[in-house]
């Protein structure tokens, strides 16, 4: 009798055993969701759409996928292709004489991740010369960079972008000193920056001018008031407990009633210049992973008017590199997200209950005789 038991005991643990590794096994990561997401977004050998129902491929979508994937030693489908087909668009801004800048800035950052001995490739070379005449041209005599070669207009963000393919290229940014004078003088009182020096301070100009000093190898130091600004920066870090939805967030402006995904990244990695130290890293990751849609796997940001979130492969990007900042792209490996229940789940489980409750017949059989 206390043989039987003893048996029935066995098998009954082994029943709860698979019902608990099932789970597990067939679980994903956060991360493989994410891939998963962004292969989702993927038209193959045209580019990334923003997201799974959004409508044609665009190019800040396809750079920020493909710098991800890069991450994890993958690429896109038909990457032969993808490189003609961006190629073909740089071209093309060139031959018609209608360059964007922030188009430029994506397509080449595409290409790169794509192939990492792009530098070398003979399409690139041939076309390098044209893209250091261009932003060459957009250079301002008194500091700042301007959209076009067409334009004396300096602005922050166009500054940004002319030396991010400064360093793409590979070639040496002119007039260092200038430049970072005139980003000093787009200061204001409250510690921020705008985009040029008679427009207010808002965050993401704040952010351009906080990373260009950096780029321009210029300590932080060098900002007009290194104090004000890192509370400039804080007063967009929502540090509420009470406030769930953003708590660990920042707010793209002070009135905004949701902190984004984009926005936080821009705060928190403004600040990681300035003092590290002040950063609450435990409550930001947790809000960002928070942020992880289940349903498609991506990064979504909570919109007021709007029950449905829809992640993006913008909003997943700046997550990225939100828990990149501090060190915590792991969580995206070590945290089982949830378990992607389907008929072959059900299968497997029903089976292995089967199989479970046949081996206890067959020694209860064995048993009485």
């Amino acid at each position: 009798m206390k043989s039987k038991y003893r048996y029935f005991t066995i098998l009954f643990l082994v029943f709860l055993f698979t019902l608990n590794i099932i789970p597990i096994v067939l679980g994903k990561t956060r991360k493989t969701y994410l891939k998963d997401f962004l292969y989702d977004t993927e038209v193959e050998g045209e580019g990334f759409k923003n997201g799974v129902g959004a409508g044609e491929p665009i190019n800040e979508a396809t750079a920020y996928a493909l710098e991800i994937l890069d991450y994890y030693d993958l690429n896109a489908h038909e990457a032969t292709d993808l490189t003609t087909k961006l190629e073909t668009e740089l071209e093309s801004m060139f031959d018609s004489d209608d360059i964007v800048l922030y188009d430029l800035y994506y397509l080449l950052k595409s290409l790169f991740f794509i192939d990492e001995d792009y530098s070398t490739n003979v399409n690139f070379l041939n076309l390098k010369n044209r893209i250091h005449l261009f932003i060459n041209g957009t250079e301002q005599i008194s500091g700042g960079f301007s959209f076009s070669n067409s334009s004396t207009l300096a602005s922050m963000s166009s500054t940004y972008f002319v030396v991010q393919i400064f360093n793409l290229i590979d070639e040496p940014i002119p007039n260092e000193t200038i430049h970072k004078d005139w980003i000093i003088l787009c200061n204001n009182s409250d510690g921020g920056y705008g985009g040029n020096s008679s427009l207010s301070s808002n965050l993401l100009t704040t952010y351009y001018a906080v990373s260009l000093l950096e780029t321009l190898n210029f300590s932080v130091d060098y900002l007009a008031n290194k104090s004000q600004t890192l509370i400039y920066l804080n007063s967009f870090y929502i540090q509420n407990p009470s406030d769930p939805n953003n708590f660990g967030g920042c707010l793209p402006d002070l009135t905004a009633n949701y902190a984004l995904i984009s926005s936080t990244y821009h705060c928190i990695y403004a600040i990681s210049l300035i003092d590290e130290n002040v950063l609450n890293k435990d409550q930001t990751v947790k809000w960002i992973l928070t942020r992880q849609y289940f349903q498609d796997g991506g990064f979504a940001d909570i919109t007021e008017g709007t029950s449905q979130l829809m992640s993006s492969v913008v909003s997943s990007y700046y997550a990225f590199k939100t828990l990149e900042i501090f060190g915590s792209l792991g969580k995206l490996k070590a945290e089982v997200f949830m378990v992607e229940f389907n008929y072959w789940t059900l299968f497997i489980i029903f089976a292995s209950i089967g199989v479970v409750a046949v081996i206890g017949v067959i020694i209860w059989r064995r048993r009485r005789i």
